[in-house]
């Protein structure tokens, strides 16, 4: 009969980052789950963090990265996003990885590539699918100029 070794946090912790990188809220509330102490956690986190193994910038910029190389998403979608993981970052920051231009250029791509016709009746379907992935009125709004244009 086979007895299974106790671990303390750190070890729950470092075994949970070993598959993929976790935010620290991540990782705060999975390592709560299982009902170690607010301060056990605490520790555990500082000792993480300066050991390089727990790193909230790095994740930030991967997952912007990802998000942008995707083209699906929106800022307000990448920004909401972060903010879902416990990642708190300013428009400015996204913008860095993520022009205007571009973002209005994917929302473009993304109406064309889902939507047969841009008429201004589909236009209230196409907005509602625009903000569902993040894109802001401005951009909608520019795609709106853009169908009267051309009708």
């Amino acid at each position: 009969m086979k007895f299974k070794k106790m671990e303390g946090p750190l070890e729950t912790a470092v075994r949970l980052l070993a598959p993929r990188d976790h935010t620290e809220m991540e990782l705060r509330l999975k390592l709560q789950r299982k009902k170690y102490e607010t301060q056990e956690v605490d520790e555990t986190i500082e000792k993480l963090r300066e050991k390089g193994y727990l790193n909230d910038e790095r994740i930030t910029r991967r997952i912007i990265e990802k998000m942008v190389a995707e083209r699906r998403h929106g800022l307000m979608g990448i920004a909401g996003k972060l903010r879902q993981l416990g990642l708190q970052v300013s428009n400015e920051q996204i913008r860095q990885y993520y022009s205007e231009d571009e973002e209005q250029e994917i929302a473009y791509q993304l109406v064309q590539k889902h939507f047969r016709s841009l008429e201004e009746d589909t236009f209230p379907r196409v907005a509602r699918f625009l903000f569902n992935r993040g894109f802001s009125s401005a951009i909608m709004s520019r795609l709106s100029d853009e169908v009267r244009k051309h009708q």
